[in-house]
């Protein structure tokens, strides 16, 4: 049996998607602990503890998670969890003493640092996971400077997954290196969960208009995720489409935009169209996606894209920014568009044949099926395992 340590010090796997800092990492962090676990390996992931009533430690779908002390027990942004890595390694070695690992597997660069840490105490093998990288935030503050120095640290020493081949060339690219050890390996799907299902069930389910047509957005409520721009390209597609309503899932229990983004809809006229669901259970989301004509991914960068995947399981047209690994996942032979992020009435535009042509579309995208099959998280897991303990070569 194998003994693996999954770092995730940003992204609690327990929490609800579309919180703080609930996204794709989060959702990736979570299913491949619970692959590894049904594998049979003894898992433990290593998460930062953001609320005095969470408990240290408990067992979840198979896993154990250990929650490390870093900064405040609260929600704070990415940047500044950076000013307590020191901290939370202090915890974390502490909480590694009498533990044996045959894998340490690491996500986002704030987790990588510790994860090389770690590694270099215990004699662990250690395979970090880049899920985005620092060259692409518009500004170069302290904290980005310190990432981008991190991530090149890694990117030369540590045994490196990118999720997409594009994601794969982006780094070589922004960081002008080739890694010694790296291998694509994209994000993975719960094919018993992310299916077909009755449209008006889903409806029914979460009390949603079985009349209208809804442009769906699932994930966080950050900035960069284009959900600004997609608020203003519906109020463009709305005069058009009067029975049309934007359906947000996303949102934190604290520092929320939800108000801003209200105000947002309200400035363009159509916060009366505009239905804002918050951070819905994990075992929800599914119906979300159902319950959806079109699904929008208007991000302004995607690794991977496991929004876009999802729907696509789900037999849901998608509409995705022209960026990154959604060029990959998304294309118009399949029943998909992609559109320059940042453009409004280009995204009018496409959502607005997506919701004109839905019959097309929605046979297209669930003639794909068979094409999901090398998504399972089991697959992904072995994957990710074989690379990092060595025996699968970079590839």
């Amino acid at each position: 049996m194998r003994s693996i340590a999954i770092v995730s010090l940003h992204a609690d796997p327990s929490t609800r998607v579309g919180s703080l800092q609930n996204g794709g990492v989060t959702i990736y962090v979570r299913e491949l602990a619970r692959a590894f676990a049904r594998d049979g390996a003894r898992v433990d992931v290593y998460t930062r503890r953001t609320d005095s009533l969470q408990p240290r430690e408990e067992t979840i779908d198979g896993y154990r998670l250990r929650r490390i002390d870093a900064g405040p027990a609260a929600e704070i942004d990415n940047d500044a969890i950076a000013e307590h890595l020191e901290a939370a390694y202090a915890h974390a070695k502490r909480l590694f003493n009498g533990e044996s690992y045959d894998l340490i597997s690491s996500h986002y660069w704030l987790s990588g640092w510790l994860g090389k840490r770690l590694s270099r105490d215990t004699a662990t093998p250690h395979v970090h996971t880049l899920h985005s990288h620092g060259t692409a935030r518009r500004i170069r503050d302290a904290v980005t400077q310190k990432r981008i120095e991190i991530e090149r640290e890694l990117l030369r020493t540590e045994r490196i997954v990118t999720l997409s081949t594009e994601h794969r060339e982006a780094f070589m690219r922004e960081y002008s290196l080739i890694p010694p050890h790296l291998a694509v390996v994209p994000g993975g799907i719960d094919l018993s969960r992310f299916t077909p299902g009755s449209q008006s069930d889903a409806r029914a389910h979460l009390g949603l208009d079985p009349r209208a047509q809804y442009v769906g957005y699932i994930g966080r409520l950050a900035k960069e995720k284009g959900i600004d721009e997609l608020i203003a390209s519906f109020a463009l597609l709305a005069p058009l489409r009067p029975h049309a309503r934007l359906f947000v899932v996303g949102g934190a229990k604290r520092n929320s935009r939800i108000g801003e983004l209200r105000a947002l809809a309200a400035h363009f006229g159509i916060a009366d169209r505009v239905d804002f669901a918050g951070a819905l259970p994990n075992d929800a989301i599914a119906d979300a996606f159902r319950a959806c004509d079109v699904i929008a991914v208007p991000s302004h960068y995607e690794a991977f894209g496991l929004v876009a995947l999802e729907a696509r399981a789900c037999g849901i047209p998608v509409v995705a920014s022209d960026v990154g690994g959604l060029r990959e996942l998304v294309r118009p032979r399949d029943g998909g568009a992609r559109v320059a992020p940042s453009q409004p009435m280009a995204w009018a535009q496409a959502l607005q044949t997506a919701l004109t042509e839905p019959e097309r579309s929605i046979r297209r995208m669930r003639a794909l099926e068979s094409d999901l099959s090398s998504y399972s998280w089991q697959s992904i897991a072995q994957r990710i395992a074989a690379f990092g303990l060595g025996n699968v070569t970079a590839a």
